[in-house]
């Protein structure tokens, strides 16, 4: 396997890693909508209220998990230019990128969770595009020539 990663490589990975939970979102609504029975709506409407309360208590944890998310990426570009050189060392930063913007979607997949059973519209999509925002700000610094400083 190449390790050897272009920027419109690293651009294009930024832009799956991105896509991953609002995609996720339209694939649950698209398979609810298909396949659950309707009884599963009346289902839907009688936990929506409980589920929605949970969606909205996830937007200052999904800040959280964000900021843990950078400080989280530092470390790793910092261990990936320490220990590795060229483009070994971009490769291994784009690694770290994916563990770390793995901790920023936690909350964007449970949001979508909720949704499933209920949460409203607007609480799950602020916390999806938090956790897609996070997503995006840690790999443009990666995607545009350099680690995070």
């Amino acid at each position: 396997m190449s390790t050897r990663m272009s920027s419109r490589g690293l651009f294009l990975g930024l832009v799956a890693i991105a896509a991953a939970i609002p995609f996720a979102w339209w694939l649950e609504s698209m398979i609810r909508i298909l396949v659950f029975p309707p009884e599963f709506e009346y289902l839907r409407d009688h936990l929506g209220p409980h589920t929605t309360a949970g969606v909205w208590a996830l937007v200052p944890i999904a800040v959280v998990m964000a900021a843990a998310a950078f400080f989280l990426q530092l470390h790793l570009q910092a261990r990936a230019a320490r220990l590795f050189s060229g483009e070994k060392a971009t490769w291994k930063q784009f690694e770290g990128l994916m563990i770390s913007a793995s901790v920023a979607q936690i909350p964007g997949l449970l949001a979508i969770f909720g949704s499933m059973l209920g949460a409203r519209f607007t609480a799950v999509l602020i916390v999806v595009i938090v956790s897609t925002t996070a997503v995006v700000l840690l790999g443009v610094p990666l995607v545009r020539g350099g680690a995070i400083k």
